[in-house]
């Protein structure tokens, strides 16, 4: 929660095509849609991220109130992700292993075998697991179109432009070197400034304007 604790870097973009979103409920609704869900663990996922509210990270229900402080409108990204800790994860296998030995009589298991029981019981764990919960403060200055995402992180910005895009159908222009230099150059007059500058700048990279790395 950088914006808030005022110790976190952030990623500047600018919505591309426009200043602000069409309306209110356009963006209620954006943000309804592509709102964090819970992590489906049943089919094979540990991770899960979307939007939240700006005031609580743990809330997805959007409002009026919760979001707009004109000319801002404030939200999160938020990440969960379900981790076990290797250790944890190894006694428990090998328990396992032992009680289906015990069982069958037998003293070697095959390969195959032992990978579905160390599968099957990192589920097991996983279920009855609390996520790591990250949120990430976005702050959208609907007059000038100007949005900070409060992370460093090269995942986290991807994450965070894809689902923008997706569910808010609008597409964010990095405000890092290559970013403005793109907004405002012909291709050429591009290749002639990346010719002259010292430095190798490289498009994908969205956090490239700030130093330092956000834990996922």
């Amino acid at each position: 929660m950088g914006f808030v604790t005022g110790t976190s870097s952030y990623t500047p973009y600018q919505a591309q095509g426009k200043t602000g979103p069409d309306s209110r409920e356009s963006l209620l609704k954006g943000l309804t849609a592509g709102r964090i869900t819970p992590i489906d663990v049943e089919l094979g996922r540990d991770r899960t991220m979307g939007f939240s509210t700006f005031d609580d990270p743990l809330d997805n229900e959007f409002t009026v109130e919760k979001v707009f402080f004109d000319p801002l409108a404030v939200f999160c990204l938020r990440i969960d992700k379900l981790s076990l800790p290797a250790t944890t994860l190894r006694l428990h296998v090998r328990s396992r292993v032992s009680e289906a030995l015990a069982a069958t009589g037998r003293n070697m298991m095959p390969r195959a075998e032992r990978e579905e029981i160390s599968e099957q019981v990192r589920g097991e764990l996983l279920r009855r697991a609390l996520p790591t919960v990250n949120a990430y403060e976005v702050v959208w200055d609907t007059s000038t179109g100007r949005i900070r995402l409060y992370s460093t992180s090269q995942v986290v910005n991807e994450d965070f432009v894809t689902l923008f895009k997706d569910n808010l159908d609008t597409g964010l222009q990095p405000l890092n070197t290559v970013g403005i230099l793109e907004r405002h150059l012909k291709p050429a007059e591009l290749e002639t400034v990346y010719q002259m500058m010292s430095t190798t700048f490289v498009a994908v990279n969205p956090g490239a304007a700030h130093t330092g790395e956000d834990d996922r």
